[in-house]
């Protein structure tokens, strides 16, 4: 097939969406612009008149990936209840496709597409009674929070204390001299539940800014 007649249809929405399949299957380790130019039929450097770098085509393909992400709506019940709700939806979309994770490593890709989780943060806070700059700061704690176990929601798979013994098999012995806490906890580092855990500190954070916020409105 001539190359001219490959590339007629070579559009830059086209470009994107086939690496977003591609980081998809293989991971983003994976990814080249060779190989998506070998995926298209195309020279790669007909892949670079339609972006300059491959940093730039990542951008727009997270920009793609996230413009997808439909968070439903929070639910009837407390406070704390919704605030938690509103966590855990976003971990589940951003966890959706885990091999696309990487790309949302950076705040400028994170930032352009996440509107319904920054309105809904912020009637939350609002709702708390904080004035704009507090909430503000209290939607990043609750955002970056989530964001910040999705991104390492892999490495639980691998965490030391997932091994026959715990963190105490892996580490061996700590000196209770030097570090008389952690020797006194160590038999309690057994595997670790990534689930489990965002929800127990989810719920603690949630707890803490609630208790923050009414504490202060009741004061003198």
């Amino acid at each position: 097939m001539p190359t001219a007649t490959r590339t007629t249809g070579l559009t830059p929405e086209r470009i994107v969406g086939v690496a977003r399949g591609l980081i998809s299957e293989h991971g983003l380790d994976w990814f080249s612009m060779r190989k998506l130019a070998a995926e298209l039929e195309v020279n790669p450097m007909t892949v670079y008149l339609r972006f300059e770098s491959k940093d730039e085509l990542l951008d727009a393909v997270a920009r793609q990936a996230l413009q997808d992400v439909r968070l439903p709506d929070l639910p009837d019940g407390t406070w704390e209840e919704r605030a938690t709700a509103l966590c855990t939806a976003l971990r589940n979309h951003l966890l959706a496709d885990r091999n696309l994770l990487g790309l949302f490593a950076t705040a400028d890709r994170l930032s352009g597409a996440v509107a319904q989780s920054v309105e809904q943060g912020l009637s939350l806070m609002e709702e708390l009674g904080l004035e704009t700059d507090e909430a503000v700061q209290g939607f990043r704690a609750l955002f970056w929070h989530t964001v910040g176990f999705t991104l390492v929601h892999h490495s639980f798979d691998s965490f030391p204390a997932d091994t026959p013994g715990g963190l105490q098999a892996s580490i061996g012995a700590v000196d209770a001299a030097t570090h008389p806490a952690f020797a006194r906890h160590l038999p309690s580092f057994t595997s670790v539940d990534g689930d489990a855990l965002f929800d127990q500190t989810t719920r603690l954070l949630v707890a803490g800014m609630h208790r923050a916020a009414t504490s202060s409105q009741g004061a003198p």
